[in-house]
């Protein structure tokens, strides 16, 4: 997997969440009375989806943010913003400091040093190695914590709940459509908690009051019918993945307090004002305790103190001002946020090739008696330049009408119009060797591949029902301008394919022969899309070596 793949998905990730957090953080703060609790937590949900899943939808506008001389296709725009505005910024950085300081030294040394780093991918390199070993110590850090408070909580056991008390847990997880876990009386245990992901079991001091015992166990049994043990896991790896973002470990520990708030609206659905306020009694004196389980364990707590508690008790005794339709409109608004997040690719554009049915039979052959006469009659040289220009097979636009003919040092021939967008090369016989319509420029465009992201329709070979028509183009092309390459047992090789920006798109052929040995005769350069026309030509030598020679 390239470096590149992780850093686009990292960037993405962090910069969505970290706006949907802000966002969050003003939901939070103004709109909890009319929300509720429980919808809040949906949304931290969100967050997280988005935080872990390592995926990306088309976006039509994300390529107006791609870098212009941003040539790798494996970066996406977002990451490669980045790169760029790092890379100009430390290139900006060493010319300053150069002119304040009068000359290189070993900072500006340093910092032209960290730019190429940079542009070279080796800065990417050594910022993956750090950033997996953050990962590698996090989760070190997580393992360590909750093997210490397993290991806590397996020596403070001392035995399971009986007689009715395990009567009255048994009927609340009746009534709330929960299955009963184990709950082991722990001491020393400041208040109750649901320990563990896979294997859960409820841990209740050793001092609960009678009368308490079972308000504390309906609330640890909110917390397991909305699998709040499996959200702690959920935290753990959003923190893991990220921890190198102090905004995710802020969601985190808020998302912490809105899982406690979301269990108390669940645990008080069912109840009258009086039980309310009992419920609230038991809150105050279980969860202004301190030393429960942290952030860093797999279980829940009912720790809260100061503000947190009162805003809790108060949202308890107040509850039943949620606005549903206001509720419902928030979570589906939140939730189509959520695909908008994902859309951070380009569209890769499925090139329409149209193939143009040729139908005229111009010869476009010469000799050498005729181009010792068109170096002589300006009129003809331009009108037979002309009607190249004008022809099917070339079609070119920044053509100057003026021609030149002239012979070169090795004794061929070379044409060209007067902006040297079209150059064509003969040998003394008059045998076409050359061809460069040089306006497509493709040479600086991106190799395009099928597996590299794109669709395969981006590829010529996803036109299989268009091939032959291009083939049968190519034929025609070799009949007019070089008739003895033509031959009924040639083959073309697509040797190259590539696009410049997301307008234009290339395809490099090969013409082959495969009677005796294998033999190239010529290498026809097509531009397949906005028009499609040759751009360059090129004849193989007798003696010459014919490995595959670019676009030169």
């Amino acid at each position: 997997m390239r470096t590149a793949t992780v850093y686009n998905f990292l960037l993405e990730a962090n910069i969505m969440a970290s706006i949907a957090i802000i966002l969050m953080i003003i939901v939070r703060k103004f709109f909890r009375k009319h929300l509720g609790s429980r919808v809040i937590r949906f949304s931290w949900l969100l967050v997280a989806i988005r935080l872990l899943l390592p995926i990306s939808l088309p976006n039509p506008w994300i390529s107006e943010i791609r870098p212009a001389y941003l040539l790798d296709a494996g970066i996406r725009p977002i990451a490669g913003q980045i790169k760029i505005r790092l890379t100009d910024a430390l290139s900006d950085g060493y010319y300053w400091m150069r002119r304040s300081l009068g000359g290189d030294n070993a900072l500006t040394e340093g910092i032209s040093g960290a730019a190429g780093r940079m542009e070279n991918g080796i800065a990417a390199s050594n910022l993956m190695k750090m950033y997996l070993l953050g990962v590698a110590l996090v989760i070190l850090w997580f393992a360590i914590s909750n093997l210490v408070f397993c290991r806590k909580m397996k020596v403070g056991r001392i035995e399971p709940i009986s007689g009715e008390l395990k009567e009255q847990y048994d009927a609340v997880c009746a009534a709330r459509g929960v299955s009963p876990v184990p709950v082991y009386f722990t001491d020393p245990l400041p208040s109750a908690c649901l320990v563990g992901v896979f294997r859960p079991y409820i841990a209740l001091p050793l001092t609960a009051k009678p009368n308490e015992a079972i308000q504390v166990l309906t609330h640890e049994i909110c917390h397991l019918k909305g699998h709040d043990n499996l959200w702690n896991l959920l935290r753990l790896v959003c923190c893991a993945v990220h921890w190198f973002n102090p905004l995710i470990w802020a969601a985190a520990w808020m998302s912490r307090t809105d899982c406690e708030l979301a269990c108390d609206d669940r645990v008080i659905a069912r109840m009258n004002d009086e039980e309310k306020r009992n419920y609230a009694s038991v809150l105050v004196l279980s969860a202004a305790r301190r030393n429960a389980p942290g952030i860093l364990t797999m279980a829940t707590g009912m720790t809260m103190t100061g503000k947190r508690l009162k805003s809790r008790v108060e949202s308890i005794l107040r509850s039943g001002t949620i606005k549903k339709g206001f509720a419902v409109s928030f979570a589906l608004l939140a939730s189509m946020c959520l695909i908008g997040a994902f859309a951070t690719s380009e569209v890769q554009k499925v090139w329409n090739i149209t193939v143009p049915e040729v139908t005229e039979k111009t010869d476009w052959t010469l000799d050498a008696e005729m181009l010792k006469h068109l170096e002589s009659d300006q009129e003809d040289l331009n009108a037979y330049g002309i009607g190249l220009w004008e022809s099917p097979y070339v079609k070119e636009s920044e053509i100057a009408a003026d021609f030149h003919l002239s012979k070169t040092s090795e004794g061929k021939w070379m044409m060209m119009d007067g902006n040297e967008a079209l150059v064509l090369v003969f040998d003394q016989e008059g045998k076409l060797t050359q061809l460069s319509n040089e306006q497509s420029h493709y040479d600086s465009g991106e190799w395009v591949e099928t597996n590299n992201g794109y669709n395969p329709a981006d590829s010529i070979m996803g036109y299989p029902e268009k091939i032959e028509k291009i083939y049968a183009y190519l034929s025609g092309f070799l009949m007019q301008f070089a008739p003895d390459l033509y031959h009924e047992t040639v083959a073309y090789t697509v040797d190259g394919q590539y696009k410049l920006g997301n307008d234009t798109y290339f395809a490099e052929l090969t013409q082959r022969v495969y009677e005796g040995p294998e033999k190239k005769l010529c290498q026809i350069e097509i531009e397949m899309e906005p028009e499609f026309r040759v751009v360059r030509f090129y004849r193989f030598g007798e003696d010459e070596d014919t490995s595959l020679l670019g676009n030169g």
